[in-house]
């Protein structure tokens, strides 16, 4: 999780900085946990962020259904 973690860094998705938020995204990713919540609009939860992580994902073959979404994003039925 840690190599995953810095590759997200090295790859300027997360700045260095903010490692804690680059391995909660690599735990989720390992782990294969569908969906990762955050209030983190800047380093997380927006679209651009999320394609680059699902982008390098697929490169490190890490192909499970991934999404970075708001509380407010999530349906609660």
């Amino acid at each position: 999780m840690k190599y995953l973690a810095n590759v997200y860094i090295t790859d300027k998705i997360i700045p260095p900085r903010k490692i804690e938020d680059a391995l909660h995204i690599a735990y989720s990713v390992v782990h294969e946990i569908d969906i990762l919540l955050s209030w983190n609009f800047k380093h997380l939860a927006n679209i651009k962020k999320e394609k680059q992580v699902q982008l390098l994902n697929q490169k490190y073959e890490y192909n499970y259904p991934f999404r970075i979404l708001t509380p407010l994003e999530v349906d609660y039925e």
